[in-house]
């Protein structure tokens, strides 16, 4: 596979034809899987950028025989950074804080067709950033990166059962939280 070749160049010799076309053969991929849960524009660009960064400083790391694949490894890189902006200092100060009056909860009936709503999918994300990284991360690869329960599973390294009761806890959490939710 052409991926594999251009991450051997990569991590022989800091090829950087190699590491340009990898980034963008992704870039694109990942800039959309960012966009979807920041909704500032420039911070995207930002985080996509650091993110690959942080890709091509640790491609020496990136083992392809054993472990995740490639596109797996830079989607671990990609919900972590996620996380980590939104717990960070940075994304506390442009937010304001949403009193419990200002949010509306979640029609059980239709998860997904209100993340679509933009205002809502926000505040969803708001509310995530207040809670531990581990179960945003399941959240936000499945919600927003279209990851399997299985797929998840492999890319953080825990059971698949795990996984799925960490989700479903979060979804109920949700639905509490924006039970009214029009």
């Amino acid at each position: 596979m052409e991926e594999l070749h251009l991450i051997k160049k990569i991590q022989r010799n800091g090829d950087r034809a190699a590491a340009d076309e990898l980034v963008r053969y992704y870039y694109d991929e990942i800039y959309g899987f960012v966009r979807k849960q920041v909704f500032n524009a420039d911070i995207a660009l930002e985080l996509t950028q650091e993110i690959f960064i942080s890709m091509l400083k640790t491609a020496r790391f990136y083992d392809m025989k054993r472990g995740a694949g490639f596109r797996t490894w830079l989607y671990r890189i990609a919900t972590n950074k996620v996380v980590d902006w939104f717990r960070s200092r940075n994304y506390h100060k442009m937010t304001k804080t949403i009193s419990l009056d200002e949010v509306e909860p979640i029609d059980e009936s239709d998860f997904t067709r209100q993340l679509a709503d933009r205002d809502f999918t926000e505040k969803i994300c708001t509310f995530l950033g207040g809670l531990p990284a581990d179960t945003q991360k399941i959240f936000r690869l499945h919600i927003f990166g279209g990851y399997t329960f299985s797929e998840i599973a492999g890319i953080e390294r825990i059971p698949e059962g795990s996984v799925k009761s960490k989700y479903y806890r979060l979804i109920n959490l949700i639905r509490k939280e924006f039970a009214d939710y029009g």
